[in-house]
């Protein structure tokens, strides 16, 4: 197997690490922050509906990421892998930051960023004589879903709330009504974990099924080796930030949590449809928020949101710039 293949998927493995410890929050933060599952069998949930989306769907997201953002009369990334890896590199880098610090950000936007400041390098230092241009078309279309993306998902979370608690106040049986709202916890959570599979594997592995593409390794596998990495990720350092979804933006109960986390999937899984890669973490905190409507605006941490706001902006332009940087330093010491 080529050398920037192994590479290139040794990166693609921790930015998938990565997108699982940050994004498991957006899969079942709110039932934790509910009291309605433990941690533990919440994570055992996110593992399996993880890897079945990346399986599944994930190949929709690859080719956005992967082919057309950056363009060329040959496709730059491929001719110039060891760019590639460094974007991956730079995207994994940052959002291990934010992981660290409890931030939950979007690695779709640190990815997506990532793949931009590769493009503006290639394209004016043209190392190897590869051209290359930023597809300005894609970036706004991908740039408008993410402003849709946690307002979509609050309005769903919002709606699904005001029609589904008044059939579940009617349920007089607190065992059944206990019973009826753990059930769809759990199912909107695996929905929502089914949709990170489908989403963030794109955003991980997209630049992977590039470098690949040259090789006979099959996508389907690429997308499996993504979830492998979401779901270890998952088991292993998701703990802060899920709680910082959980309990940090307002209180949530059973009711509100799947409401929140049925509006965050609905919404991902629309634009996923159209290979478009929004941010799960976005649609979830925008489901919170809009359940934490229901309670009225004092019920949400205006500071809390500001704090996960900011991150969303320096994200993309994080990514972008740590890329510019890193490509910049590999092309100068390489001599590509």
């Amino acid at each position: 197997m080529d050398k920037f293949l192994l590479a290139a998927l040794a990166v693609g493995l921790y930015v998938g690490w990565n997108i699982g410890s940050n994004d498991a929050a957006n899969a079942m933060g709110a039932a934790v922050g509910g009291r309605v599952l433990s941690y533990r069998r919440a994570v055992s949930i996110i593992v399996l509906f993880v890897v079945m989306g990346a399986v599944l769907e994930g190949d929709k997201v690859m080719e956005t990421v992967g082919k057309d953002i950056v363009v060329g009369p040959v496709c730059p990334l491929t001719e110039l892998p060891i760019v590639a890896i460094v974007a991956l590199l730079a995207a994994g880098i940052w959002v291990t930051i934010a992981t660290t610090v409890g931030l939950p950000v979007s690695t779709s936007q640190s990815v997506v960023g990532s793949v931009i400041g590769a493009g503006l390098l290639i394209s004016i230092f043209e190392p190897s004589g590869v051209g290359a241009s930023v597809h300005f078309d894609i970036i706004s279309r991908i740039g408008i879903a993410w402003v849709l993306s946690p307002a979509g998902a609050a309005i769903f979370a919002y709606l699904f709330y005001r029609i589904v608690a008044p059939f579940l106040r009617r349920i007089k049986s607190a065992r059944v009504l206990n019973r009826v709202l753990k059930i769809s916890v759990v199912g909107t959570g695996a929905f929502v974990a089914y949709t990170l599979g489908t989403n963030d594997v794109g955003t991980a592995m997209g630049l992977v099924s590039t470098i690949a593409s040259v090789s006979i390794l099959p996508v389907r596998l690429i997308a499996l080796f993504g979830g492998i990495a979401l779901a270890f990720g998952a088991i292993t350092y998701s703990r802060r930030v899920m709680q910082t979804v959980g309990t940090g933006i307002t209180r949530l109960d059973a009711t509100t949590a799947f409401a929140a986390q049925f509006g965050a999937a609905l919404i991902v899984w629309i634009f996923n449809q159209f290979g478009i890669p929004v941010s799960t973490t976005q649609a979830i905190v925008g489901g919170v928020a809009g359940v934490g409507l229901v309670k009225g605006t004092a019920a949400v941490s205006k500071n809390e949101l500001k704090k996960i706001v900011g991150a969303w902006i320096l994200t993309p332009t994080a990514g972008a710039g740590l890329t510019f940087l890193f490509g910049l330093l590999a092309i100068l010491l390489m001599g590509v």
